[in-house]
């Protein structure tokens, strides 16, 4: 959720120029490196979190989606420490393109079969929700110049990221059927 957060914020001055008409400064620029590192450290933990919860859950299609989703998510991650100045190494830049593609390819399969078999614990549409707005954001609308359009889908998939972090923490434990296996045994031997 850390990581989304910032993901967000990042693009709050260009929002405040779209969208309000009003200047601001950048919140999150390359030379925020700490920053930049914390949101990076923090999506990589969340995509290996969300990867070992929902792949106890999935078939071999959905297993595979979430690893094409976490992956690139992952990846895109690594490739954004090309944005800092200390680095300065912008070939990296590539693992961010990879890697959004990758990340798209797995968050909208992984949402359609959410919708067919529900793995996560609510906001079933969200997953595929926020791989359309992705795709149609950084896919249909991207480019040279920041669009309002394209704010507004880089937006919604931010906060849709936000989202499924959201959920992975609200997540009940699943507990391996052994465990509640050997939990009854013990029910039945206490009486």
């Amino acid at each position: 959720m850390l990581g989304s957060l910032l993901f967000l914020l990042n693009k709050l001055n260009e929002m405040s120029r779209l969208f309000l008409g009003r200047w601001m400064p950048d919140v999150i620029s390359g030379q925020n490196t700490l920053l930049i590192i914390i949101g990076q450290v923090a999506l990589i933990i969340g995509f290996v979190a969300y990867f070992r919860l929902y792949a106890q859950r999935v078939g071999r299609f959905g297993k595979n989606a979430l690893r094409l989703f976490c992956g690139g998510g992952i990846l895109l991650a690594v490739g954004h420490v090309s944005f800092m100045p200390v680095i300065a190494f912008e070939a990296l830049f590539i693992f961010v393109i990879i890697g959004l593609g990758v990340m798209l390819i797995g968050l909208i399969p992984f949402g359609i079969a959410n919708l067919r078999q529900p793995v996560l614990g609510r906001w079933q549409w969200l997953p595929l929700a926020t791989g359309l707005m992705g795709f149609i954001g950084f896919f249909l609308f991207s480019g040279e110049e920041i669009t309002a359009v394209f704010l507004l889908f880089r937006t919604l998939f931010a906060l849709g990221l936000f989202g499924l972090g959201l959920t992975l923490w609200l997540e009940k434990p699943v507990q391996p059927e052994v465990v509640r296996w050997k939990k009854k045994l013990s029910a039945g031997e206490e009486r």
